[in-house]
């Protein structure tokens, strides 16, 4: 923005000048002048209901709340006068005598500088250490812990409708509202039942943006404040969206996950990427275990490796699957590994689906929030990228024009303006089973509203899953050149594994090589083999029935890459270190192959990764 389009205000004495449109709050932060707010939040639309952000404007009557106020030209603001020090006194006075913020008991109290408590905080820094309002003991707040991962104590809820605003224009759920009124006001989920039994989808978001106790995560509880843990940023592997996250880890403990609200994703997660990753898993494997007696007996590195590459070559025919959550590394030392040291091509991937990804421009997740119009054709987002169906609700929230073309009924179709159904085609050299499972075309009329539903639109995108026949991927390169493509990917680096030559394939051998890193197949049973080696992080049935298995690192302990289902190769960084018997899958796979007399280098692995 030019110079001349800049409005000049005073904060505090302080000559500044501000954007046509900001608040006062968005202002004077930009000016390095904080003005406390606890029912603020930046990434919400404010709704000034706290009163803790009021300040002093020149010429107007009373105290305004900064939070909504806009700036204009000429604009005389005091954050700090007598005046204002006293109603946020009083607001805070106020907001402390409505419950019971007893912080002796709260997950979030700690000291002065330490205090994960937005409230605690501004009590502590206006001096408030008596309340002048005595809080009514009498009446009983109630705890509703039906949800499975995090708990809401309405004794600290404070009614900033954080979670509120949070659940409707974050994760576009609409689960949350406010019930009665006056002192009775209550956070409510749908027409009042538990919130377990309620529409909620476990994002987690309403928990995030709360700033007191009021909403607990069971498993981080009374693990630490802040300055006890570390924060670091890292991107979710629970799929092929990749979203950006904070990992809060404490004595290589993850404690809790939390959205990134600059990336991609913009704070908004699911429940497998920000609870499921921190709940128990089985034991852990860190010792290599080779069968013996007809049981698994645990040994060394070399005495494992040596003992499976002399078995290895025993045997013709070895195939490997693995999956598709390790990184490019992982996958490019397996796929080589296969290929120049047993010199077989039966590799490929667990499970994962990748359709074609070249019917045009890539789209991002930004591009489906600001979409005026969305294709979903195929797939199930809100089933198996639960993010982006989140972003198609949203979406919808904003006025975007849905199209769901599907041979099945999906969550979103409710929110569609338009339906279509895909239907089988006949192919001469597919069963009639077969290409009724797989095959499918559109209508020439139903092709034909798809293109002018995107002609019209501004910013149009398509999400579209595998498994489409060829005519319908032709009609898609078809649309106009403005429009997104982002393909439904299932499998967290099943692109990545794609650009190596794996996929998901029924590969079989006498010998099976399974690597699994910290998957954890659950009612799928083990590909049947004369012998088997397992390289897992937990134990499982597989690991059970194993002939060998092998330690490996979980999602959080390994370096490399991986391609998200935006095409863009992300770095992927160590959270937590690793046991020191628990070595990478690529030095494993290098070590193996010099035993079997094929040395691989690490080089050549990294020259692969690097170049998807």
């Amino acid at each position: 923005m030019s110079e001349s389009a800049l409005l000049k205000i005073t904060i505090n004495g302080k000559a500044t000048t501000a954007r046509p449109g900001q608040t006062v709050l968005e202002a004077a932060e930009a000016a390095g002048i904080k003005i406390p707010a606890l029912c603020h939040h930046p990434h919400l639309k404010p709704e000034g209901c706290c009163r803790v952000c009021l300040v002093e404007i020149e010429k107007q009557r009373s105290l305004m709340p900064a939070c909504t106020f806009p700036v204009f030209d000429g604009m005389v603001v005091q954050t700090e006068s007598p005046k204002v020090v006293e109603s946020r006194k009083n607001s805070l006075q106020l907001i402390f005598s409505e419950r019971q913020h007893y912080c002796m008991f709260c997950a979030a109290s700690g000291d002065a500088e330490h205090t994960d408590c937005e409230l605690q905080r501004l009590g502590y820094q206006h001096g408030i250490d008596v309340w002048a309002y005595p809080t009514n003991y009498a009446r009983q707040w109630g705890v509703d812990a039906t949800r499975r991962f995090f708990v809401m104590d309405h004794a600290r809820c404070i009614l900033c409708r954080r979670c509120v605003r949070a659940c409707e224009q974050v994760a576009a759920n609409h689960t949350l509202g406010v019930q009665q009124r006056g002192p009775r006001t209550m956070i409510c989920a749908d027409d009042g039942v538990p919130f377990g039994e309620s529409s909620c989808v476990s994002c987690g978001t309403c928990l995030q943006v709360c700033p007191t106790g009021a909403l607990i995560e069971r498993s981080s509880a009374y693990m630490g404040t802040s300055a006890d843990t570390r924060r670091t940023a890292a991107t979710c592997m629970g799929c092929a969206v990749a979203c950006g996250i904070h990992a809060i880890t404490r004595d290589n403990h993850l404690l809790k996950v939390e959205g990134d609200w600059e990336a991609g994703n913009g704070g908004l997660l699911c429940s497998k990427g920000r609870f499921e990753v921190v709940q128990p898993k089985p034991r852990r494997i860190v010792k290599p275990m080779v069968r013996e007696g007809g049981r698994l007996v645990e040994t060394g590195w070399d005495t494992a490796l040596s003992y499976l590459g002399a078995r290895l070559k025993e045997y013709p025919h070895v195939a490997g699957l693995a999956s598709p959550r390790l990184t490019n590394e992982s996958l490019a030392a397996f796929a080589c590994f296969f290929q120049e040291v047993l010199e077989s091509s039966e590799v490929g991937l667990l499970y994962g689906q990748v359709p074609p990804l070249d019917l045009g421009e890539f789209g991002t997740l930004a591009d489906v929030a600001r979409a005026d119009c969305i294709i979903i054709i195929g797939g199930d987002p809100l089933e198996d990228q639960k993010v982006v169906g989140y972003l198609v609700k949203r979406g919808f929230d904003n006025d975007a024009k849905l199209i769901v073309v599907n041979d099945e009924s999906t969550p979103l179709e409710p929110y569609a303006r338009s339906t279509f159904d895909l239907e089988d085609i006949s192919h001469h050299v597919q069963s009639p089973f077969e290409r009724l499972r797989t095959t499918y075309h559109l209508r020439v009329s139903g092709i034909s509203q798809l293109k002018h539903a995107a002609e019209e639109a501004r910013r149009p995108v398509v999400l579209y899953g595998a498994g489409l026949s060829t005519t319908v991927y032709a009609a898609l390169r078809a649309l106009p050149d403005k429009v997104k493509f982002l393909p439904l990917i299932k499998g967290t680096n099943a692109a990545g594994a794609a650009r190596l030559g794996l996929e998901a394939q029924n590969h079989c051998g006498e010998a099976m090589f399974l690597m699994l890193g910290d998957d954890m197949p659950e009612d799928v049973p083990m590909p049947k083999a004369q012998f088997t080696v397992v390289a897992a992080a937990y134990e499982s049935p597989w690991t059970a029935a194993a002939d060998v298995v092998l330690p490996a690192q979980t999602w959080a302990e390994q370096r490399g890459h991986l391609v998200n289902m935006e095409g863009r190769n992300i770095p992927i960084s160590p959270l937590l270190e690793a046991p020191k018997t628990v070595l990478p899958d690529y030095e494993v796979l290098m070590r193996l192959s010099v035993r079997m007399g094929h040395a691989m280098s690490y080089q050549e692995i990294a020259d692969i990764s690097m170049a998807l």
